[in-house]
Protein backbone atom coordinates (compact mmCIF):
# COMPACT_ATOMS: atom_id res chain seq x y z
CA UNK A 1 0.00 0.00 0.00
CA UNK A 2 1.41 3.38 -0.78
CA UNK A 3 2.49 5.55 1.83
CA UNK A 4 -0.37 8.67 2.11
CA UNK A 5 0.84 12.46 2.57
CA UNK A 6 -1.12 15.39 3.07
CA UNK A 7 0.42 18.87 1.30
CA UNK A 8 -0.90 21.57 2.99
CA UNK A 9 -0.25 25.04 1.21
CA UNK A 10 -1.91 28.07 0.54
CA UNK A 11 0.36 28.68 -2.90
CA UNK A 12 -1.62 26.73 -5.69
CA UNK A 13 1.87 26.41 -7.69
CA UNK A 14 3.75 24.79 -4.87
CA UNK A 15 0.53 22.39 -4.02
CA UNK A 16 0.45 21.44 -7.83
CA UNK A 17 4.45 20.62 -8.00
CA UNK A 18 4.71 19.27 -4.77
CA UNK A 19 1.56 16.48 -5.62
CA UNK A 20 3.12 16.04 -9.03
CA UNK A 21 6.58 15.60 -7.62
CA UNK A 22 5.37 12.56 -4.38
CA UNK A 23 2.81 10.83 -6.72
CA UNK A 24 5.39 10.48 -9.47
CA UNK A 25 7.35 8.85 -6.38
CA UNK A 26 4.41 6.31 -5.89
CA UNK A 27 2.97 8.48 -2.79
CA UNK A 28 -0.48 8.70 -2.44
CA UNK A 29 -1.07 12.59 -2.42
CA UNK A 30 -3.73 14.63 -0.96
CA UNK A 31 -3.60 18.55 -0.82
CA UNK A 32 -5.45 21.00 0.87
CA UNK A 33 -4.84 25.29 0.40
CA UNK A 34 -5.24 26.20 4.61
CA UNK A 35 -4.79 24.87 7.62
CA UNK A 36 -8.66 24.77 8.70
CA UNK A 37 -9.19 22.57 5.66
CA UNK A 38 -6.22 20.16 6.60
CA UNK A 39 -7.41 20.04 10.37
CA UNK A 40 -10.47 18.38 8.74
CA UNK A 41 -8.66 16.25 6.30
CA UNK A 42 -6.85 15.27 9.22
CA UNK A 43 -9.70 14.49 11.92
CA UNK A 44 -11.27 12.23 9.17
CA UNK A 45 -7.77 10.33 7.37
CA UNK A 46 -5.01 9.22 8.87
CA UNK A 47 -2.20 10.53 6.67
CA UNK A 48 2.21 8.86 6.85
CA UNK A 49 3.08 12.14 6.55
CA UNK A 50 2.10 16.14 6.54
CA UNK A 51 4.22 18.15 4.72
CA UNK A 52 3.02 21.92 6.08
CA UNK A 53 3.53 25.49 4.56
CA UNK A 54 4.55 27.73 7.88
CA UNK A 55 3.63 30.98 6.36
CA UNK A 56 -0.89 30.40 5.73
CA UNK A 57 -3.30 33.48 5.34
CA UNK A 58 -5.86 32.72 8.99
CA UNK A 59 -4.11 30.06 10.36
CA UNK A 60 -0.23 29.52 10.05
CA UNK A 61 1.36 26.31 9.50
CA UNK A 62 2.70 26.58 13.17
CA UNK A 63 -1.01 26.92 14.48
CA UNK A 64 -1.93 23.73 12.65
CA UNK A 65 0.99 21.64 14.43
CA UNK A 66 0.01 22.66 17.80
CA UNK A 67 -4.03 21.93 16.80
CA UNK A 68 -2.38 18.36 15.32
CA UNK A 69 -1.07 17.28 18.48
CA UNK A 70 -5.17 16.96 19.58
CA UNK A 71 -6.04 14.60 16.32
CA UNK A 72 -2.85 13.53 15.13
CA UNK A 73 -0.33 13.61 17.61
CA UNK A 74 2.09 10.72 16.29
CA UNK A 75 1.54 11.79 12.80
CA UNK A 76 5.33 12.81 11.53
CA UNK A 77 5.00 16.40 10.12
CA UNK A 78 8.07 18.27 7.74
CA UNK A 79 7.21 22.15 7.26
CA UNK A 80 7.75 23.34 3.61
CA UNK A 81 9.02 26.76 3.77
CA UNK A 82 11.41 29.80 2.70
CA UNK A 83 11.64 31.24 6.42
CA UNK A 84 14.59 29.85 8.03
CA UNK A 85 14.92 32.53 11.14
CA UNK A 86 16.14 31.15 14.35
CA UNK A 87 12.90 31.71 16.01
CA UNK A 88 10.47 29.87 13.92
CA UNK A 89 12.55 26.85 13.43
CA UNK A 90 12.90 26.57 17.15
CA UNK A 91 9.03 26.80 17.55
CA UNK A 92 8.37 24.60 14.89
CA UNK A 93 10.84 21.88 16.54
CA UNK A 94 9.54 22.63 20.12
CA UNK A 95 5.87 21.81 18.54
CA UNK A 96 7.07 18.59 17.32
CA UNK A 97 7.74 18.75 13.75
CA UNK A 98 10.59 16.43 12.36
CA UNK A 99 12.56 19.04 9.83
CA UNK A 100 12.42 21.42 7.27
CA UNK A 101 12.55 21.27 3.23
CA UNK A 102 13.37 24.79 2.21
CA UNK A 103 11.93 26.63 -0.71
CA UNK A 104 12.92 26.28 -2.71
CA UNK A 105 13.95 22.94 -3.15
CA UNK A 106 14.65 20.14 -6.16
CA UNK A 107 12.22 17.03 -6.74
CA UNK A 108 15.26 14.44 -5.67
CA UNK A 109 15.64 16.97 -2.29
CA UNK A 110 11.84 16.52 -1.73
CA UNK A 111 11.17 12.73 -2.29
CA UNK A 112 14.99 11.61 -0.59
CA UNK A 113 13.82 14.28 2.59
CA UNK A 114 10.06 12.80 2.66
CA UNK A 115 11.54 8.83 2.19
CA UNK A 116 13.78 10.04 5.09
CA UNK A 117 11.20 10.93 7.53
CA UNK A 118 8.54 8.29 6.51
CA UNK A 119 7.81 5.59 9.39
CA UNK A 120 9.89 2.60 7.79
CA UNK A 121 7.57 -1.13 8.01
CA UNK A 122 9.55 -3.18 10.54
CA UNK A 123 11.64 -5.77 8.71
CA UNK A 124 9.75 -9.16 8.97
CA UNK A 125 11.57 -12.51 7.81
CA UNK A 126 9.48 -15.73 6.94
CA UNK A 127 10.70 -18.28 9.30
Amino acid sequence: MKPSILVVDDDDNIREVIHAVLTQAGFQVLVAASGEAALALLKRSRFELVLLDVHMPKMSGLEVLAAMKKIADATPVLMVTADSQTATVREALSLGCSGYIAKPFTPATLVERVRRVLPQPENTRLV
